[in-house]
């Protein structure tokens, strides 16, 4: 029996219960099939108001999408195509992966999640592609499209990401308005759309960590297959 434990970070959403509309911590049933498919079970870890958090027991992290990132997190000021900024789970997501750091647990950061851990080892986003001249392809692509192939990705040789997909590039959905601007410390590029947008990162200082622009949990093909194989039983 395989006892891998995933930790997945969520959001809250407003829930429509007995009580009337709750917050509630939610997060998309298709991660955790994913996990238990590649013989794993998951634990989620709500955002919380804590010093800290302990990651005791769980062998593995992904930190999921969601909202925009508040702009202060990396010394800017918020512009007016930020959305759906949640300061309690910036602080919840950041607490994990400074703990999966310190305790060097395997980490897959995903679009939200992939753009905080590059704000986690100092560096900063763009507000909006568009705005900062990012208009030859359509990057936020939800709803009908989410499980759809929306562009194509090229990978960096000699990367962790190129050793995990054995690919040197693959069609993605993309779900996202902003993106990595200045790349942060102890981290290198594995991934750019073809206009430039920086698609996926690696940690380079022996954390077992990377990011990914796109959302693997939409998706049922190799690349992904391939990701949770080296997520989980690698």
């Amino acid at each position: 029996m395989n006892n891998f434990i995933v930790g997945i970070s969520t959001g809250n959403k407003d829930v429509k219960m007995s009580a009337g509309e709750i917050e509630c911590s939610v997060l998309n049933f298709d991660f955790i099939k994913q996990c238990n498919n590649h013989g794993a079970q998951v634990n989620i870890i709500p955002q919380q108001n804590r010093e800290s958090i302990n990651l005791s027991g769980i062998n593995a992290l992904i930190i999921t999408g969601g909202g925009d990132i508040n702009p202060k997190m990396y010394a800017q000021n918020q512009d007016d195509t930020v959305e759906r900024v949640d300061d309690l789970r910036d602080s919840t997501e950041l607490k994990l992966l400074k703990e999966a750091e310190n305790k060097n647990i395997r980490t897959l950061a995903i679009c939200r999640g992939h753009q905080l851990l590059n704000i986690y080892k100092g560096g900063t986003l763009h507000q909006d592609l568009k705005k900062s001249g990012f208009n030859e392809i359509e990057h936020q692509k939800p709803y009908d499209d989410a499980r759809k192939y929306v562009h194509r990705i090229n990978i960096e040789k000699e990367t962790k990401l190129e050793g995990i997909v054995q690919a040197n590039n693959f069609e993605v959905n993309s779900i996202h308005h902003q993106g990595i601007d200045k790349l942060g410390d102890d981290l290198i590029i594995s991934a750019r759309s073809e206009d430039d947008v920086i698609e996926g990162i690696e940690v380079t200082n022996g954390w077992d960590a990377i990011g990914i622009q796109w959302h693997p949990e939409y998706l049922d093909d190799e690349p992904t297959s391939k990701i949770y194989d080296w997520l989980i039983n690698s």
